[in-house]
């Protein structure tokens, strides 16, 4: 009735609070017209657009409040946020520098500047210019949470639980310091405890998106999608413009094999007209290689955009920033990079490769960036000369300690996988680098000298794919598989004859879920096991049957295994199947090794890309090719053919078990003299190109 611009002011502040941007923005352009002179409504106004990704308001609402009020310090720091929205980081760092010296005992300058500092990497700074804030005020939740959280990012676990205990009550139970005690929860791996107190979280405080975001990222480590799924969903109902939220539900519907939706959720970046984070960037070539979904070219443009970004960062090569030493007469330095040198497929399957390196030509240096310890990384640990923890670096940091332990050869084993490090490659530690075992696809970097396989998995690449990097094609396959702790193989007491699957659901796409039918219609008194670790939620059991059901496989042949807890009583499980079934267009790797091993046939087709050929490889590599097809017909007549065998028996499952492990695919010794010529062939070309 009689408005005044507080009033205006503490409507827009509300419809924020519940992510009603549109609403709010339209308000303050109303009123912003009558409270011009107002510094306290424009200043909520641009928040406001800032937040709604309105950048040219934002920038044309303070430059009219700067005109009135030059020298306001609370004006001058959403200057510096509106920067860092634009992407101007730098330039804002050097901005609130100039405001902190100047004010000093300003709170929310301190923390600006901390904000912006952590977003550049620079987290020792970070951590100091959110000391400071909490010296000015001991109280304010915004400086502690930020300290915990900073802990936690550089692994100081301890120092961040006695910052904790320490806060008053009132300051522990605000929703920013249990925030930051549950990302704290999440590094320490104990997951379970931060997904129910993210769960409290955004029950009180549904308005903030990174409660969501991180109660989704808790459900998704635990394996349970669909409740991973629904978060997802909710957080994206309320936080519709929030980027990392969105990325999430694409990350979820992919999970349960809605790879279509998921796409479709990240046209925005598709268009390369906006600016994607690392995590979205991953993302993107993840799903895009993993289900075809994306095309390489668009890939390549996508993944070397985010290459030229990251190497801005630096300063050029950093292996060359030394004398190097000549490499006749010595071993070679070989590094290897992986979030997963533990026990995870990665681990496992480099164990052999490290037991039987010759330590005359090579040394060996573990490069671990991953938070899990256990008894493989023991393993691993116990066979490299250096072990280093790359896990609480920044991507440069990372890159001078490589280059400074003056490594030959590094080998990259993540790819665009979860907590993978590629952006310490962009900075060029080595002068050799080379990608190999965990990523199916290639990365597109200029930064990869050389892209590891072997004739098999690089039978089906595009144009794009083969010319993306050198290609190292190591002879009688890429991989190696010794397990020494399988179990007698066993059959179990069904009296039916079991086709199965046991590769995690998300593969089970709308292709293999009709194919597996075309099997199932053409051995019509046989049944169709299917294990997958997502099974831990019944939801996701529910999904996957109705899957099949509306694919026109009757419910009673569909049997679905439990999760059990550990990997001997899941190996245990392939006592339940007689023949396995490899699903498309996302092959399996471990779980074929696993089934052969077991002495369980594994039928597969050999499709595009690495991606679709990892089973023929293997197949090819361990004497078992009849059994890759060559088309559909085809592989549904291998199924049927192995199915009138009958019922697999022990002495049938020790036999494959014996042959499997006499062949080249489990031989290490083979392998590791493979990878050696490539080092030094790649090193020597290398070295004699620096001399040109």
């Amino acid at each position: 009735m009689e408005p005044m611009d507080c009033d205006v002011a503490n409507l827009g502040a509300l419809l924020r609070s519940q992510g009603r941007l549109n609403e709010a923005l339209a308000i303050y352009q109303e009123w912003l017209e009558r409270f011009s002179s107002s510094k306290a409504l424009s200043l909520n106004a641009v928040n406001c657009a800032i937040e709604a990704n309105t950048l040219k308001q934002a920038q044309v609402w303070l430059q009219q409040a700067l005109e009135i009020n030059k020298e306001d310090v609370t004006l001058q720091h959403a200057q510096t946020r509106l920067l860092q929205a634009q992407g101007h980081d730098k330039q804002a760092l050097f901005q609130l520098r100039s405001l902190c010296k100047n004010n000093p005992d300003n709170l929310d300058i301190w923390l600006g500047l901390g904000h912006v500092q952590h977003r550049l990497g620079e987290l020792q700074e970070a951590l100091y210019s959110f000391q400071k804030a909490y010296q000015i005020n001991p109280n304010e939740p915004r400086a502690s949470a930020n300290e915990i959280t900073i802990d936690q990012e550089l692994g100081r676990y301890k120092e961040a639980h006695q910052i904790h205990s320490k806060l008053p009550q009132e300051v522990q139970t605000s929703s920013l310091v249990r925030g930051a005690y549950a990302y704290l929860l999440m590094g320490e791996q104990r997951m379970v405890e931060a997904a129910k107190e993210f769960t409290q979280l955004c029950e009180l405080h549904p308005e903030q998106p990174l409660h969501w975001l991180n109660r989704c990222a808790c459900f998704r480590a635990l394996k349970h999608g669909m409740k991973a799924l629904s978060v997802a969903k909710k957080g994206v109902s309320l936080h519709p413009t929030h980027d990392a939220l969105r990325h999430a539900l694409s990350q979820c519907l992919a999970e349960i094999g809605k790879t279509n939706q998921a796409i479709q959720l990240l046209q925005p970046e598709l268009t390369l007209k906006v600016e994607i984070s690392q995590q979205q960037m991953f993302n993107l070539q993840f799903l895009g290689e993993g289900y075809e979904l994306i095309p390489s070219e668009q890939l390549q443009t996508m993944a070397r955009s985010w290459e030229k970004k990251i190497s801005k960062t630096g300063v050029g090569p950093l292996w060359s920033d030394r004398i190097s030493e000549p490499i006749q007469g010595r071993a070679l330095r070989i590094g290897y990079l992986s979030p997963d040198l533990c026990n995870h497929p990665v681990g496992r399957f480099l164990l052999p490769i490290l037991e039987n390196h010759d330590r005359a030509a090579v040394e060996m240096i573990g490069l671990s960036c991953g938070p899990h310890l256990d008894d493989v990384q023991e393993k691993l640990k116990s066979h490299c000369q250096q072990w280093v923890d790359l896990q609480h670096t920044t991507d440069l940091e990372a890159a001078r300690i490589i280059s400074d332990l003056q490594m030959d050869v590094l080998v990259e084993l993540g790819g665009y996988t979860s907590a993978s490090r590629l952006g310490v490659l962009c900075h060029h530690p080595a002068p050799v680098q080379l990608s190999y075992l965990g990523y199916f696809a290639p990365t597109y970097l200029h930064c990869i000298d050389g892209w590891i396989g072997d004739e098999i998995l690089f039978g089906g690449l595009t144009t794009t794919q083969r010319q993306a990097h050198r290609l190292v094609e190591l002879n009688n396959g890429y991989m190696a598989y010794q397990d020494k702790d399988l179990p007698e193989p066993r059959r179990g007491s069904s009296a039916y004859f079991r086709f199965g699957c046991f590769n995690h659901a998300r593969k089970l796409s709308t292709t293999a879920v009709q194919l597996f039918c075309k099997v199932m219609k053409a051995v019509p008194k046989a049944e169709l096991v299917l294990k997958s670790i997502s099974f831990v939620e019944e939801a996701e059991q529910l999904r996957v049957q109705n899957m099949f059901i509306k694919a026109g496989l009757g419910a009673e042949r569909l049997v679905l295994l439990p999760w059990v807890k550990g990997r001997i009583n899941h190996l245990h499980c392939y006592g339940e199947i007689d023949v396995a079934l490899d699903p498309m267009p996302y092959g399996g790797a471990t779980t074929t090794c696993e089934a052969i091993g077991m002495g369980v046939p594994v039928i597969t087709m050999a499709g595009k890309g690495m991606v679709g050929r990892l089973s023929a490889s293997i197949l090819k590599h361990s004497g078992c090719e009849s059994w890759i097809a060559r088309d559909t017909h085809d592989y549904v007549e291998i199924a049927r053919l192995l199915s009138n065998e009958g019922i697999r028996q022990e002495s049938k499952r020790l036999k494959l078990r014996q042959k499997v492990f006499s062949s080249d695919l489990c031989n290490g010794k083979r392998l590791s003299n493979e990878l050696e010529r490539v080092y030094r062939e790649t090193r020597a070309i290398s070295a004699k190109a620096r001399s040109k």
